[in-house]
């Protein structure tokens, strides 16, 4: 399982969303804050969105190399480090989203876990380039 966990960071670094969908099941949910999008072609079109908004937004921006946490024989933490720069102001953003995966192999939720302190370093950092707040 833990191959699965892997290959969902690594397809998200590296913008390869058609992988993505592949490692989730039709009915996976994605839980974000009080929002919930369901089903793998949703939940793509949302990473999709999210990457192609940070880049027209920022002069810079890049993923990290995600790491991988076991907390079940089913469930994993991935931890996704961003590296955003504009305006010469670098800053670099950590989040991490749980996996649950099931036995035979598929995605079938994603809570996106929510920093409060790395929210407010993103808010703070988007106040000093002159972006609006994270949300």
């Amino acid at each position: 399982m833990i191959e699965i966990a892997t290959q969902f960071g690594n397809s998200l670094d590296q913008d390869d969303f058609e992988t993505t969908k592949k490692l989730l099941s039709q009915d996976c949910e994605y839980i974000i804050g009080s929002d919930i999008l369901y089903g793998a072609r949703e939940i793509c079109n949302s990473y999709e969105e999210n990457m192609i908004e940070g880049r027209n937004k920022l002069d810079k921006l890049e993923w990290g190399e995600c790491q991988i946490e076991k907390v079940s024989d089913h469930e994993f933490y991935v931890h996704f480090t961003d590296y955003l720069t504009h305006k010469g102001i670098k800053h670099t953003h950590k989040c991490k989203q749980k996996l649950t995966i099931n036995s035979k192999g598929k995605i079938t939720q994603i809570n996106h876990i929510n920093n409060p302190k790395e929210v407010k370093k993103l808010n703070e950092y988007y106040a000093k380039v002159g972006i609006k707040k994270a949300e």
